[in-house]
């Protein structure tokens, strides 16, 4: 980074790879990226942005995350269609 101190929203998304307006204010809305307001712009600090990149840097593959985080679904194939006559027979 530069000898800057404080960086536009602009400049910090170049910063961060160039990542999207709506992940930046995500993480502003959360507070996992402070800011600073000065007036009526808002600004984050060099200092935040080296904390927030700390944070999220790992050594383990994004892929094998993915795998171990994805939700086991049945197969739909699987379920028997109800039946007309089962549906009666549970109401009476």
């Amino acid at each position: 980074m530069n000898d800057r101190v404080l960086y536009s929203i602009t400049e910090a998304r170049e910063l961060m790879g160039k990542m999207s307006r709506n992940m930046i204010y995500g993480l502003l809305r959360t507070g996992e990226l402070p800011s600073v307001v000065i007036g009526g712009r808002r600004f984050i600090s060099a200092e935040a942005i080296s904390a927030l990149v700390k944070r999220l840097t790992t050594t383990r593959s994004p892929a094998i995350q993915a795998l171990r985080t994805l939700p086991r679904r049945p197969s739909l194939g699987l379920l028997p269609p109800p039946s007309r006559a089962r549906r009666l027979a549970g109401k009476g």
